[in-house]
């Protein structure tokens, strides 16, 4: 026999279970035609809604102060970094007023010698001693100021706070210890003062050792080792 054992079968033919031949241009029942997709898939290079496509920034954020491509860019100065770096400057300005009273002292400690009778009886030795004494001190004052402006610079720069820290521990030393003279004196300008200026050098130590200052100077690490 030719036909179907089960008549109730409907026949089935290569163009379609009806028998016909497909329509010009469409497809046969349940196929899809050639590059399409089923529906709810996405094709070869697309995405789905609300996903990002390669180069754009997924999971997380860069590193804070990076710039473009992962190079390392220049991180914010923050306000504590500047304002020990303002204090720093000033003690310097205060080290030069120092030196330059310092050689303003010995040449006016020379013409004396030379010209008041009183100090004759000093004798050449003292003189000498005097004059070593104001070279030293003169020496000392500069260095100061010399370490004061290196360690401002670099404060701000973000390429090291430890000079500038060592100068404040300098000028807290030195604070007290005059403080501690004119205390025992009983001078209460003096004091005020030198309290001032502690408060000054103790604030600018405590500013550079800052949690936001040791991420400044860290990522100034960062980017210098990432070149």
């Amino acid at each position: 026999m030719s036909q179907s054992d089960d008549p109730g079968r409907p026949e089935t033919t290569p163009h379609g279970p009806t028998g016909g031949p497909p329509a010009h241009g469409q497809q046969p029942w349940d196929q899809q035609g050639y590059g399409q997709q089923p529906w709810g898939q996405q094709g070869y290079g697309q995405q789905p809604y609300g996903q990002q496509g390669y180069g754009q920034q997924g999971y997380g954020q860069p590193y804070p102060g990076h710039g473009p491509y992962g190079a390392p860019g220049r991180p914010a100065r923050p306000a504590p970094v500047v304002v020990a770096a303002v204090l720093g400057f000033l003690f310097a300005a205060f080290g030069l007023l120092a030196v330059l009273g310092v050689v303003v002292g010995g040449a006016a400690f020379l013409q004396l010698a030379e010209s008041d009778p009183a100090f004759a009886d000093l004798g050449a030795e003292a003189e000498t001693a005097v004059g070593f004494g104001l070279v030293v001190a003169g020496l000392l004052f500069l260095g100061y100021t010399a370490l004061m402006i290196w360690g401002s610079v670099w404060a701000l720069t973000g390429r090291s706070r430890v000079p500038l820290i060592v100068g404040g521990s300098l000028t807290i030393g030195f604070a007290g210890l005059i403080f501690i003279g004119a205390l025992a004196e009983g001078e209460p300008a003096s004091m005020l003062v030198l309290l001032l200026v502690l408060a000054a050098a103790i604030a600018m130590v405590v500013l550079l050792t800052l949690r936001s200052s040791a991420q400044f100077y860290a990522a100034h690490r960062f980017r210098r080792a990432g070149r």
